[in-house]
């Protein structure tokens, strides 16, 4: 007699097809934990502390043990998280991130979104959505990323971003510093770090613990070229000259001549022409025409401290 196809499938094909499925629960070791299917059981008896993090796994379906399996640590949270039933914002039975509305954090399965690359963030679109991971297009890869801290939304911040510690830039804001909370504004932004502009030409780094949300920024007037975006400041050029880089970033050039700073970055075949002014050891390149502004520290060992990182002096 031919038996009916169950709608749980054997945890071996669970296995075999989480290649499309993500999340973060994490399992005990050596705890047995009964599925949501009230069929299957698994028990994670030990992992690798050194990649590639191989864990053994105890597989179980109805009280009958199945052959052990050695799996990747990120299958293996994810076998799990399918088997507590964990498909954040899908309904029983249905496929995680398979819903057409928006989901908790304000996303929809097909829209673009900014993800983190090696050389930036770069537009992709949302396959699938498991909590706050999310399965991204990006050209012709298929990659997982996590929001806040690898997947932005386009256009304005939501409540729901705010409220994760992303700020956008030229927020008003107030950062904690040294006890005293002092009003700035978001200037440069990498990773989850935020340069925060403060009076009397200071500024610091820090992150959403460290950071209050003020308002959106007040529009100044937009300086005239060869004019100084602050007032105080005075042209780089005799000041500042000379060819930087910075080996942290790719290849993150700067030239400064005459009063003008050309910027070179990621591989680019054409320069970026900027004004350069300075006020101690604040310099600020700034785009003609715009509010944009990239700051500058100028370091006691005569190094620059940039938004893309050190910046060293290099011979012709």
């Amino acid at each position: 007699m031919r038996k009916s196809r169950s709608s749980h499938l054997p945890i071996l094909l669970l296995v075999l097809g989480l290649a499309s499925i993500a999340g973060a629960q994490s399992p005990q070791m050596g705890v047995l934990q009964a599925c949501t299917d009230g069929q299957t059981a698994l028990k994670v008896t030990q992992c690798s502390a050194a990649p590639p993090m191989l864990c053994d796994v105890e597989l179980y379906q109805n009280g009958k043990p199945k052959p052990a399996a050695r799996l990747p640590r990120q299958t293996v949270d994810e076998l799990f998280m399918l088997c507590l039933g964990k498909a954040a914002g899908a309904a029983p039975g249905a496929a995680a991130g398979s819903g057409t509305g928006p989901d908790a954090n304000g996303f929809k399965i097909g829209e673009t979104v900014r993800a983190a690359t090696a050389g930036g963030f770069a537009e992709a679109k949302i396959l699938r959505a498991m909590g706050d991971r999310y399965l991204v297009r990006i050209g012709s890869s298929d990659v997982w990323k996590q929001y806040p801290q690898e997947l932005r939304r386009i256009g304005p911040l939501t409540d729901v971003d705010r409220a994760r510690g992303l700020f956008a830039m030229r927020d008003r804001v107030q950062v904690n510093v040294e006890g005293n909370w002092i009003d700035g504004q978001v200037v440069a932004e990498m990773g989850m770090e935020y340069q925060v502009e403060l009076p009397n030409n200071r500024s610091v780094w820090a992150s959403a613990p460290n950071l209050r949300f003020v308002g959106l920024e007040q529009k100044a007037a937009v300086p005239q070229p060869g004019q100084p975006p602050k007032p105080g400041m005075t042209s780089c050029a005799g000041k500042i000259e000379g060819r930087y880089s910075s080996p942290q970033v790719g290849n993150f050039t700067v030239v400064f001549i005459g009063g003008k700073a050309k910027l070179r970055m990621y591989g680019a075949t054409d320069d970026e022409e900027l004004e350069c002014w300075v006020s101690g050891s604040k310099i600020v390149l700034h785009k003609p025409g715009t509010n944009e502004d990239m700051p500058i520290e100028i370091n006691d060992d005569g190094t620059l401290d940039s938004p893309m990182g050190e910046l060293k002096k290099k011979g012709r």
